[in-house]
């Protein structure tokens, strides 16, 4: 009935290849419903260890792969479900923005922390509008601030919040709600919702292209090896 997919910490080549591929597999399984899971924190978002130690690196085509993915989980013939703990920021969040159904843990935390990079969420865009208003992506962004679980249920991030030990019954129930909807159905309104904004794709392009020029950029590399190096010592 469902299958679950394991979320990597940090996104980075490997793991980014890694989550794709077992997305793919589970769709290609004929799964209904799709759980992303991660560990104690869901996904915090780029791997900085990976830029900063391939100065001047092409970063393109891992995030094109991240987006690929990014748009399956949007678009897909199953029901994606995310079971969120801990902190989800930066490009996790937009993995669970891009789920259809969030049961988010009661400590658990999210937040866009690009802008004070001197990034912008490019790869995750898309992702982003499925779920929140441009009014709240802007928010995010400009404050980089972790907000809770209740501001992610207000902001429609979240369907519900529950205690971390009640994971398993939430999820049983949450599936027990939408398993009778024929994958044909779930396939096509998701495709009509994804299609419904029409720039998406070229957003997700565009948003890419300016997220890998910036992390080129001398002064925002400086920053990523200095915040990379004081979380080494």
């Amino acid at each position: 009935m469902f299958q679950k997919v394991t979320v990597p910490s940090l996104l980075n080549p490997e793991s980014i290849a890694l989550l794709y591929k077992q997305v793919i597999e589970a769709e290609e399984s004929g799964t209904r419903f799709l759980v992303l899971e991660g560990g104690k924190n869901f996904c915090e978002g780029l791997d900085l260890s990976w830029v900063t130690e391939n100065p001047g690196g092409d970063y393109l085509p891992q995030m094109q792969q991240y987006g690929s993915l990014l748009k399956k989980l949007q678009t897909g013939k199953f029901i994606t479900i995310s079971l969120v703990r801990g902190d989800v920021s930066g490009g996790g969040l937009g993995m669970v923005c891009a789920c259809d159904y969030v049961i988010a843990g009661n400590g658990s935390t999210y937040s866009l922390p690009e802008g004070l990079l001197g990034l912008i969420p490019g790869m995750i865009f898309p992702a982003l509008l499925n779920k929140l208003k441009a009014s709240v992506i802007k928010k995010m962004v400009f404050t980089g601030k972790k907000y809770d679980c209740a501001q992610a249920l207000a902001w429609d991030i979240a369907d519900e919040i529950v205690a971390e030990d009640a994971f398993e019954e939430a999820l049983t129930k949450a599936i027990g709600t939408m398993r009778s909807c024929k994958s044909d159905s779930v396939g096509t309104i998701k495709e009509l919702i994804y299609d419904s904004h029409l720039s998406k794709d070229e957003y997700s392009n565009l948003g890419m292209k300016i997220l890998s020029d910036k992390l080129s950029e001398p002064e925002v590399f400086e920053r990523l090896q200095d915040i990379v190096s004081f979380m080494k010592d």
